[in-house]
């Protein structure tokens, strides 16, 4: 995995070391799981990562609709032509959210749980 863009931070860091490539970067946007985390430095060096951290929250709003309109223009298009892939780990009927809810509570899903609304 070339980039890996973070929302969760806390013990995800080591995951996202885990799978990130040499030379790799590691975006951290967000710190929903935590903001500490043992990580082997080591591994970050050798791999040669770079890894960025930003908030969005306490920029002016001029700037979060810049990037807002700079990620719909350059990243949302990656994302339609398949050359950025989200990584879903199950579809769930709307009616079966609840189960969608216990997995994701219980950390057992690797990627997003997407719930079907038709």
């Amino acid at each position: 995995v070339d980039v890996v863009l973070d929302v969760i931070g806390g013990d995800e860091v080591v995951r996202n070391l885990a799978v990130v490539a040499r030379r790799g970067t590691i975006v951290q946007v967000g710190l929903l799981g935590g903001p500490r985390a043992t990580v082997d430095l080591g591994a970050l060096l050798a791999k040669r990562v770079t890894w960025v951290g930003t908030v969005l929250r306490s920029r002016p709003i001029e700037e979060k609709i810049a990037i807002s309109r700079r990620f719909a223009a350059e990243v949302v298009p990656l994302f339609a032509d398949g050359r950025l892939r989200p990584v879903i780990d199950r579809r769930f009927p709307l009616d079966e959210v609840a189960a969608a809810h216990r997995l994701m509570e219980a950390d057992a899903n690797v990627g997003k749980l997407v719930l079907d609304v038709r």
